[in-house]
C-alpha cells in the first residue's frame, strides 16, 4: 500500500508525466510565450498576461495552475526579453517555475520578422507527503502515521529550451523545444518504478504552431484558423497531439473561437485498447479587447475521456495589459494584435 500511494503521487506530477508533461492552456494563441521563447517582444510593447486554470472542476485534487508572463522589446528592438512565472498544483504535488527568455529578432521585410529565442527554466518541485492519509483497503480504516510519508520531498528541476518564431501582420509560424534536458523522477526520489520506468521521465517535447487571418482590414468579421502540434516520446504509436482552432474576430475587438483537441486516454468498446487517433475534447473561447490596452478572456474545455463522468470540465480565465511605452508604433487607437 505504501509503495502504491508513493508511486501514484510521483507519477501525478503534471509537468512530468509522459501523457502531459507541461500544463496545457486553452488560450495559448493570445500569448505564445508559454510555448516558445522566440515569441518574446512580438507585441512591440511591454505586454503582460495572467492566466488561472482550474482543470477537471469537481475532481478532488485536480490540477490548478496560475501563470504570469511579461515580455517586451528593448530600445534596440532586435533584442527582446521575457519572463514566465508559473505555479502548478496537483494533489500533493506543487511545481513552481521561473522561466526567463531572450529572443533576437531579424527583420525580413517591413511586415515580416523572424525571431530566435532561448529560455532557462528553474523549477522547484515539492511533494507534500505529510498531508497524505493512508487507509486499509479492506476495512477503510486509517493507518497510523506511516514513516514513508513522514517527510516531504523537494527537488530542483533546471532545464533550458529554444525556438523560432516567424510572423507578419496576418500570419505566424513557430517551432520550439521547451525543455532539452531529459530527467527522471525515479532517480530524484529514489523510487523503484519497475512496472513502467518511463512514466516518470521528462522527455523532449516538440511544438509546432501556426495561424493566418483572413479578411480585409475594414471587414467587420475576420477569420483565423490556427493549429498546435505537440509531439513527445510515449504517445500512442508516435502519433502527435493536435489542437485545431477556428476563430472569428468581430469589429477588431471580440474573438470567438472553437478548438478540437486530439489525444488523451480513450478506449474502444472492449475497454482495453486505446484508439490510435481520437478527439480528446472541445474548447470554447471568448476573448475581448476592453480598451486598446486591456483584454480579458475565458475558455471552457469539455473532455470526452472517461474522466467526464467525474468532473464538470476545465475553466480558464485570462487578463492581459499592454504598456504602450512608444505609442508612435501604432497608427490608430484601435490597433489590434492578431497574435
Amino acid at each position: 500500500m505504501r509503495k502504491l500511494i508513493l508511486f501514484l503521487t510521483v507519477i501525478s506530477v503534471t509537468g512530468l508525466v509522459k501523457a502531459q508533461q507541461d500544463p496545457e492552456y486553452n488560450m495559448y494563441m493570445f500569448n505564445g510565450l508559454f510555448l516558445n521563447p522566440a515569441y518574446a517582444g512580438s507585441h512591440d510593447v511591454i505586454s503582460t498576461m495572467a492566466i488561472y486554470r482550474h482543470q477537471w472542476a469537481g475532481f478532488d485534487g485536480a490540477p490548478r495552475t496560475a501563470n504570469l508572463s511579461v515580455h517586451s522589446p528593448l530600445k534596440r528592438d532586435q533584442y527582446n526579453l521575457g519572463l514566465t512565472i508559473s505555479n502548478d498544483r496537483l494533489g500533493f504535488t506543487n511545481v513552481f517555475t521561473v522561466t526567463p527568455a531572450f529572443a533576437y529578432r531579424i527583420r525580413i521585410t517591413n511586415d515580416i520578422k523572424l525571431s530566435l529565442g532561448v529560455q532557462a527554466t528553474f523549477g522547484y518541485l515539492q511533494n507534500r507527503l505529510t498531508e497524505a492519509q493512508t487507509y486499509d483497503q479492506n476495512t477503510q480504516t486509517p493507518f497510523p502515521v506511516d514513516p514513508a510519508f513522514s517527510n516531504n520531498k523537494n527537488i530542483f528541476l533546471p532545464n533550458f529550451g529554444a525556438g523560432l518564431y516567424l510572423h507578419g501582420k496576418r500570419f505566424y509560424f513557430g517551432f520550439s523545444v521547451p525543455h532539452l534536458l531529459p530527467s527522471s523522477l525515479a532517480k530524484q526520489f529514489k523510487v523503484e518504478l519497475s512496472s513502467n520506468p518511463s512514466i516518470s521521465k521528462l522527455y523532449n517535447q516538440y511544438l509546432v504552431t501556426g495561424g493566418y487571418v483572413f479578411g480585409k482590414d475594414a471587414a467587420i468579421v475576420k477569420v483565423k484558423p490556427s493549429f498546435l502540434m505537440k509531439y513527445q516520446k510515449g504517445l500512442v504509436k508516435n502519433i502527435p497531439d493536435f489542437d485545431f482552432t477556428l476563430g472569428l474576430l468581430f469589429i477588431d475587438r471580440v474573438w470567438l473561437s472553437a478548438t478540437a483537441r486530439t489525444g488523451g486516454e480513450k478506449f474502444n468498446g472492449s475497454g482495453n485498447k486505446r484508439k490510435d487517433f481520437n478527439l480528446e475534447g472541445i474548447i470554447g473561447i471568448v476573448h475581448a479587447k476592453i480598451t486598446p490596452q486591456l483584454s480579458i478572456g475565458y475558455g471552457y474545455h469539455y473532455a470526452f475521456s472517461s474522466l467526464k463522468y467525474y468532473q464538470s470540465g476545465t475553466h480558464e480565465v485570462m487578463v492581459g495589459y499592454d504598456f504602450w511605452y512608444n505609442k508612435k508604433r501604432f497608427v490608430t487607437p484601435r490597433f489590434v494584435k492578431y497574435f
